[in-house]
């Protein structure tokens, strides 16, 4: 029996949370798999409060899932995973590689961008690897929820502009708001929602207070006065803008794409690791409301263009970012762990009828 343990703290993110969720719910016979969560927010502050009350925990691995983790998951286990925040990503490969020098570290990143950077920034190639997060399908409603766009204020003329996931630096969420801005002097059905969460929310908030009457971009956990998870929260959208600028999760993207909803997004090369113009989103070259502006124009004056490419993003998401897939992929890593073997991951092939672009 493998005893895993799931370690993330206050700062962790969405596609953080769920993962490590669903690892814990799905690894199988043979694994022993528990979530903590630890309460300090600074890595040093986990690291001294571990080493001030540290007690044998038994376990064979401990994967952090986030800079103040790794700290802490160094002193309960002498194997460690650590999968790196894209928030953040620079200062926690740095702590990476100097906790690599004292334990048993493997590195796994979520996309094929954060590994090339990870390396480049001097993390062994043959302790780091590439495992895409896996979306959990029964929680992705593929029909509009009218009761939900009812409770969040929507009618139903309104076309609804979801943005990706938490409102981080990188997922430039402001942008959003200007993108519906500039639509509603054509048409006043424009209307945006945002997850209500991430370290910017309640700037993109007040900054949506000055743009526009705030009835019209709605925070959804505070328009709901209640928790609302991200799969649920976009069966009340028409349409998803991916405003990136950075290093994001994939993870809401992939989500997005199960939910079969039609995508816009800036092309970084993040995003195109999972989007491409024309046959799974529309996009544009750079961050620039105008742009984006415009290919939300595009789309809605084109009904084939919207089904032609939700259909092949729906597609690709169940191809390439199944829940089973990245199980066994981190399956075959703990156990090789365990086993004190080098570590391997393979990728899986492409499926017939498919066609991924994924950047390796």
């Amino acid at each position: 029996m493998i005893r895993v343990c799931q370690l993330y703290s206050p700062v962790a993110g969405y596609e953080a949370v769920r993962t490590a969720e669903q690892l814990c719910d799905n690894l199988g016979d043979g694994f022993d798999v528990m979530v903590r969560r630890s309460t300090s927010r600074s890595p040093w502050a986990a690291l001294l409060t571990t080493l001030q009350h540290r007690r044998a925990a038994g376990f064979d691995i401990v994967h952090a899932w986030d800079a103040p983790s790794l700290a802490q998951a160094v002193t309960m286990s002498p194997r460690v995973v650590f999968t790196p925040p894209a928030t953040g990503l620079k200062s926690a490969i740095r702590l990476a590689r100097a906790v690599m020098a004292h334990a048993d570290v493997q590195v796994v990143c979520p996309t094929a961008t954060m590994h090339r950077l990870a390396v480049e920034r001097g993390i062994p190639l043959e302790r780091c690897h590439l495992i895409r997060p896996g979306v959990e399908f029964a929680r992705v409603n593929q029909r509009r929820d009218r009761s939900l766009r009812a409770a969040l204020g929507f009618e139903e003329q309104d076309v609804v502009l979801a943005a990706v996931g938490e409102s981080t630096p990188q997922a430039n969420h402001r942008l959003v708001v200007w993108v519906m801005s500039i639509l509603r002097v054509l048409e006043p059905c424009y209307k945006a929602l945002l997850w209500g969460r991430g370290p910017q929310a309640e700037q993109i908030a007040h900054f949506a207070r000055v743009m526009e009457d705030e009835r019209v971009v709605c925070l959804a956990e505070r328009r709901l006065g209640q928790p609302i998870a991200y799969e649920a929260m976009l069966a009340a959208a028409d349409i998803v803008l991916n405003t990136a600028d950075g290093v994001v999760d994939t993870l809401p993207i992939a989500t997005a794409m199960a939910a079969g909803l039609p995508i816009v997004s800036v092309a970084t090369p993040t995003a195109s690791e999972l989007l491409e113009d024309r046959h799974t989103a529309l996009m544009v070259p750079k961050a620039h409301p105008r742009l984006l502006s415009q290919r939300v124009l595009d789309l809605r004056t084109d009904v084939g263009l919207q089904w032609q490419i939700s259909d092949r993003a729906r597609t690709e998401a169940f191809s390439y970012f199944a829940q089973s897939r990245m199980i066994d992929q981190y399956r075959s890593l703990y156990e090789q762990m365990a086993a004190g073997k080098a570590v391997v991951v393979e990728q899986s092939a492409p499926g017939a009828g498919a066609r991924f672009h994924a950047r390796v």
